[in-house]
């Protein structure tokens, strides 16, 4: 009997329409501006960056911990025979110029594999730059080991090197030989100038990995984009300018004020770490700024192609 009842009801045709659905479930519209659960938490607001949350970023992520601790000891098995000739020829003689020849075909596989590796971390610090510029509070996966990519990412850093020193480079010689000592005040001046080469280096260097040419880091577009970023540029420019001035004291410690063999040895394994630190400091605080004033710069809206073309895989096969 209950199965036929069942079974007859079944065979009815039913309607789905409730008049009365509207009092039981509500829909809450959101605003188009309102910002999603999922952008405050993997997206960085548009605001300047601050200098805690950039020295903490680097330690936020694996790819960046690994940078620290795997890169280290190959760059300074690399550099270590290189610091050490250095310091042993100092100070420079005739002579010591014609042995540093007799020990160049030797010193060349291993500037090689240090150029590779080095060039390798650099593209990685590109990457962070521009993941940074995106927003993304996330580290970059680790870029994939490919040659010809390093070595136009090593044309990037040249490139933005150059424009840098070109701007500031000059001046600074000139007042140095000008000068001869240094006091308070040729500090304040010099300081200055590595200020101006810091801020047209990192623009370039911006321009160049964002538009994905070289060409970008041409002084229109760099002057252009300093104008319009305005006084909220100068907090970056001198975070870079510390950080370069701190890698060139510790390359002036190693060089000239190690007494033993061992403590350069280890300075040197220190200095490396701090270096690829503060490079991942400074890469953040340029991306942050640049993702801060995006609406004023509109340089891009999209990733660029040598950003986005690889899967962050070490190995093609991987």
């Amino acid at each position: 009997m209950r199965a036929a009842l069942a079974e007859a009801t079944m065979a009815k045709l039913k309607s789905w329409y409730d008049p009365e659905a509207s009092q039981g479930l509500r829909v809450v519209p959101r605003e188009d501006r309102e910002t999603s659960y999922v952008a405050q938490r993997w997206k960085h607001p548009r605001v300047r960056p601050t200098l805690g949350e950039c020295l903490l970023y680097p330690l936020s992520d694996g790819p960046g911990l690994g940078l620290l601790f795997l890169f280290p000891p190959a760059l300074w098995v690399l550099s270590l025979p290189v610091f050490d000739f250095i310091a042993m020829l100092e100070p420079l003689t005739k002579s010591d110029w014609a042995l540093g020849l007799v020990v160049v075909p030797i010193f060349l596989p291993m500037l090689f594999s240090f150029s590779m590796t080095f060039g390798y971390v650099l593209l990685f610090l590109g990457h962070i730059l521009v993941a940074s510029a995106m927003g993304e509070n996330d580290q970059p996966r680790w870029p994939e080991w490919h040659p010809a990519d390093i070595a136009e990412g090593i044309g990037r850093w040249i490139w933005a090197l150059l424009f840098g020193a070109a701007v500031a480079g000059l001046p600074l010689a000139v007042y140095w030989s000008v000068v001869g000592t240094i006091d308070w005040r040729n500090g304040f001046v010099i300081a200055d100038l590595v200020i101006l080469g810091a801020a047209f280096g990192q623009m370039g260097l911006a321009a160049a990995l964002m538009h994905d040419t070289i060409i970008a880091a041409n002084p229109i577009t760099v002057l252009a984009a300093i104008a319009r970023i305005g006084w909220g540029y100068l907090f970056p420019c001198l975070v870079t300018a510390v950080a370069m001035a701190l890698a060139g004291l510790g390359v002036y410690g190693l060089l000239y004020r190690m007494p033993r063999m061992w403590m350069e040895a280890v300075s040197l394994w220190a200095f490396w770490v701090f270096v690829l630190y503060e490079a991942m400091v400074v890469m953040r605080m340029i991306g942050l700024t640049y993702h801060a004033h995006a609406m004023e710069l509109v340089w891009f809206r999209r990733r660029p192609r040598w950003a986005s073309a690889r899967l962050g895989r070490i190995y093609a096969n991987s």
